[in-house]
């Protein structure tokens, strides 16, 4: 048999082959290199939060940083900072960045009508942000009364991140005890006369009363005598509701009587304030306090964080009604935290929330936000801020003091009675242009001593806030909870008239289950089938072709 002969005329054919091939593959291995490469560099991705915790929170929110960035690898988040005491410089620049069409990646907010503000001020209002309502409602072991105040009719945009006590009176045991004041006051009526006794000794200063924040500190002073003296006058928070919502009647006698009641407790408060305060922040006057250099303070529990952060000062709660055996002079405490007199059993609430505008960077920052508001993340940020909302905590050493854990505890205690909970209107009760409007006016107030100025400014905020609850219920988000379980157990009017039943229906696709970066899907493999593919077709093409010349 004779050998056969090789058709030299294929040789061409095969050798273009092997080129081609050898070319795609080396196009395909550059690409998937350098894209490697570019994606190692640029390192993990960074969710950048657009928050006010310049000092107070500061190194609760680091730590919660690293938490975060070790239980997703592949994110990391940072501060993008706008100091401000209860974030009074951060809302109004959020909102012109909301405006503008160019929110923050992720923002912290309060709970209450603070996060409706921005919803309003959106041109698109709920639809630029995303809807958090599947996660909330999935959450087990927490305290409904606090998600009931980031619902606006069963609709959440923000996801809770902690549970702060407002209404506090902060004051230095040994200054009483010096001063043989043997109990803490009760009631209204007491705590002024016991300021007055500090303030005679201390040649003024029986009540620290900062001017440096914007007129906040002032605002919750006001508040918490109104708060008190409301629940002293009628048994139960409800005008504290009416004045958060806009529906209270300033023209009703009752309520008449105790807006000038609390004008007169606070301007007495602020007449017996140390002198040289008109210029101090809240956190520069509280080691006047710890040091009993000066008398009682009102503030929130992130009063305790900061003194024991910076100041080395553990808070402790009050002890039944007394000072005896525990809280005297010689057992080195410097810091008693109580509810503000004549508001016990009733828990003014202030949440902060994370907030995540739509985009895309939504998924990173909801990410973030979840793990944040996750028992994982609250077992690191409460533990140096705040108290946590989940109900399940069964030891004390789960806080740093034993200020947050009786704060704690007292949220338990008032959980299951939803007349026992109002939403603080200095940090988040009220929507953010009306709590300006609030802080300025009482400003004017304490440097004119202008009353009918003040009530007629306070009579055009509450027409205000109502006017903002109206357009609220107009987006189908008109209350705070549900109708079943409404924050404070209180319906506005336009509720109980029957509009704004409709809850809105959640958008934005937005929460899904946890992914973790660090077992996702790298750039570059998406490259890969693509260029594959191409490499695939050219092949063909060539082969094709030299199959149809032969």
């Amino acid at each position: 048999m004779d050998t056969p002969i090789p058709d030299e005329g294929k040789q061409p054919s095969k050798l273009k082959w092997i080129i081609a091939t050898a070319i795609v593959v080396m196009v395909i291995a550059s690409v998937v290199v350098v894209v490697y490469e570019e994606q190692q560099n640029k390192g993990p991705a960074q969710v950048s939060f657009y928050t006010w915790w310049a000092t107070e929170g500061k190194i609760a929110v680091n730590k919660e940083y690293a938490a975060f960035h070790s239980a997703y690898p592949n994110l990391t988040a940072a501060s993008e900072l706008k100091a401000g005491a209860g974030g009074s410089a951060a809302k109004g620049e959020i909102l012109t960045l909301i405006k503008d069409g160019s929110p923050p990646m992720a923002f912290q907010t309060h709970y209450g009508p603070e996060m409706l503000s921005y919803i309003e001020a959106a041109s698109s209002h709920a639809k630029e942000f995303t809807n958090t309502t599947s996660v909330t409602s999935s959450m087990k072991n927490v305290i409904p009364e606090v998600l009931a105040a980031g619902e606006y009719n069963g609709t959440s945009f923000s996801l809770p991140v902690d549970m702060h006590r407002g209404a506090e009176l902060y004051i230095n045991p040994n200054l009483l005890y010096n001063n043989s004041i043997t109990k803490l006051p009760q009631n209204v009526s007491q705590l002024l006369h016991d300021t007055q006794i500090l303030n005679s000794s201390l040649n003024g200063g029986g009540f620290t009363l900062p001017g440096g924040d914007g007129g906040w500190d002032q605002m919750q002073v006001w508040e918490d005598f109104f708060l008190a003296n409301s629940i002293n006058a009628t048994g139960n928070a409800t005008l504290y509701d009416e004045l958060m919502y806009g529906t209270l009647n300033m023209s009703n006698p009752t309520v008449s009587n105790i807006v000038n009641e609390t004008n007169s407790n606070y301007l007495t408060a602020y007449g017996e304030r140390a002198p040289g305060m008109g210029t101090l922040t809240w956190t520069s006057v509280i080691h006047d306090v710890t040091g009993s250099k000066s008398g009682f303070q009102a503030n929130g529990n992130w009063y305790v964080n900061y003194a024991y952060d910076y100041l080395n000062v553990t808070a402790y709660p009050e002890n039944a009604n007394t000072m005896n055996t525990s809280y005297d002079h010689s057992h080195n405490i410097n810091l008693i935290a109580m509810p503000f007199p004549g508001t016990q059993g009733y828990f003014a609430l202030v949440t902060d929330s994370v907030a995540v505008p739509v985009g895309s960077n939504a998924a990173h920052g909801l990410t973030f936000a979840k793990f944040f508001s996750s028992y994982q993340g609250q077992k690191v940020f409460t533990k140096y801020k705040a108290s946590t909302f989940y109900n399940n905590i069964t030891s004390p050493s789960f806080y740093n003091t034993p200020s947050q854990w009786g704060d704690y505890q007292a949220a338990l205690n008032a959980s299951g009675n939803y007349s026992r909970w109002v939403y603080q209107l200095s940090d988040g009760g009220l929507f953010d242009s009306q709590a300006s409007s609030f802080e300025t006016a009482l400003q004017s107030l304490t440097s004119t001593s202008s009353v009918s100025h003040w009530e007629n400014s306070l009579g055009s905020i509450v027409s205000s806030e109502k006017a903002s609850w109206v357009a609220g219920n107009n987006l189908s988000l008109g209350f705070m909870g549900t109708h079943a379980h409404p924050f404070g157990n209180y319906l506005p009017p336009w509720v109980a008239n029957g509009s704004g039943s409709a809850a809105v229906t959640p958008q934005n696709a937005a929460a899904p289950n946890h992914v973790n970066p660090a077992n996702s899907m790298p750039t570059f493999s998406l490259a890969v089938p693509i260029l594959a593919m191409v490499g695939t077709l050219a092949l063909a093409e060539v082969f094709i072709r030299e199959r149809g010349k032969n």
